[in-house]
């Protein structure tokens, strides 16, 4: 019998055999916490990769990849996921250096020491994880954990409609700018995400009716949400004209520990799945934030573990136990300052009993913008 780390997994008479996936008591917290060493602008590498390692839901997936015994691959993100992992779990100082996992990244073409956007960087990183995983059927289980299926419909002046489905990992959230004091609730940003919008003069779309381009209501409505709700506050706004420049808003944007989801319109092939919304129910566990500006900045990571139920912050190699009221203090940050300010929000569905989970199709390729509007 071979065994892999602390929670890992281990070979019985040439079976895998699954462990805990959170059995984790080394550390200083005694729950499994550890740092990762900063090697040159890794900050975000690094609170991306703690917001997957302290997802159990994932990690027991990861844990399951019998391939590992025949991919011995320096460029195979899983693999080196792996094994970062384990010498996380197996750790005893509390601290450990993602290098191998760094190393995997530029053998991918991803440049790991340099300023990267955590939600960028996330659709990199697992999109590369779904192509490389080679067992189909654990790349899909691996994609139904995040994926979040929509339906988009696109509507003519002439009132001829156009439905396709569409999913996505993430759901990036608009951040609207409020006065100094002013507060945006997450709740409002999902509202706004989801209300339909005019497409007029270059957004026009072509409507075979009216044989003409013409102005539209494009919108989107829920099918399915996943067990791990990812949520992007889009806090950098693109450049308005040539002689503009990204910039970061800093408006306060307040989120529950709690989150439902049943204020948001639903599709009627939902409905008639009986995938209604009265278990979308959601606790916060993780929260990526971003101090600095536009142009330099620095990633940090809070987490509640599932071991003692307790909130930690993660700054690199530095792990310390925090309360909810620390959490609430990335709300917002004050302009060209260096407070943290939540930037990426992890949800844990609440499961209820009876719950159907819809079946997932295709890898996910897009999501950083709301699709574009089809022809109708």
């Amino acid at each position: 019998m071979a065994f892999h780390a602390a929670g890992g997994v281990r070979e019985e008479e040439g079976q895998i055999v699954r462990q805990s996936p959170w059995p984790y008591t080394h550390g200083k917290f005694n729950n499994g916490i550890v740092g990762l060493t900063n090697r040159g602008l890794t900050c975000c590498v690094n609170a991306l990769l703690q917001s997957f390692f302290l997802t159990p839901e994932f990690t027991s997936i990861l844990q399951r990849w019998d391939q590992r015994r025949e991919v011995a691959d320096d460029r195979n993100i899983p693999y080196n996921m792996c094994r970062l992992f384990e010498q996380m779990q197996a750790s005893m100082s509390g601290v450990v250096s993602a290098e191998i996992f760094l190393n995997c990244l530029t053998l991918n073409r991803v440049k790991a020491h340099r300023q990267h956007d955590a939600e960028e960087l996330f659709l990199t990183v697992f999109n590369l994880l779904l192509d490389q995983l080679l067992n189909p059927e654990m790349a899909e289980e691996m994609k139904r954990l995040y994926e979040i299926k929509v339906e988009e419909f696109v509507k003519c002046q002439c009132g001829k409609m156009s439905v396709k489905d569409s999913s996505m990992c993430s759901l990036p959230l608009p951040v609207v700018e409020t006065q100094s004091r002013g507060s945006f609730k997450l709740e409002e940003a999902l509202k706004l995400f989801f209300m339909p919008q005019d497409l007029s003069q270059n957004n026009q779309c072509y409507c075979s009716d009216c044989d003409r381009k013409c102005p539209v209501m494009q919108g989107f409505k829920l099918v399915s949400v996943p067990k791990i709700l990812n949520l992007h506050l889009n806090r950098f706004r693109a450049p308005s004209s040539s002689w503009d420049f990204i910039r970061k808003i800093y408006s306060s944007v307040s989120f529950p520990e709690t989150l439902n989801l049943d204020q948001l319109p639903i599709s009627e092939k939902a409905q008639k799945c009986g995938n209604g919304q009265d278990g979308w129910h959601y606790h916060l566990y993780a929260v990526l934030t971003h101090a600095g500006n536009s142009i330099f900045g620095h990633y940090t990571v809070y987490v509640k573990s599932f071991k003692d139920s307790m909130w930690y912050h993660v700054n690199d190699s530095y792990v310390s136990q925090v309360q909810w009221e620390d959490i609430r203090k990335t709300f917002e940050g004050r302009v060209y300052s260096w407070d943290d300010t939540a930037y990426m929000l992890l949800y844990k569905r609440v499961e209820q009993t009876g719950a159907v989970t819809s079946p997932a199709d295709g890898h996910y390729r897009d999501g950083a913008s709301r699709p574009q509007a089809a022809g109708l």
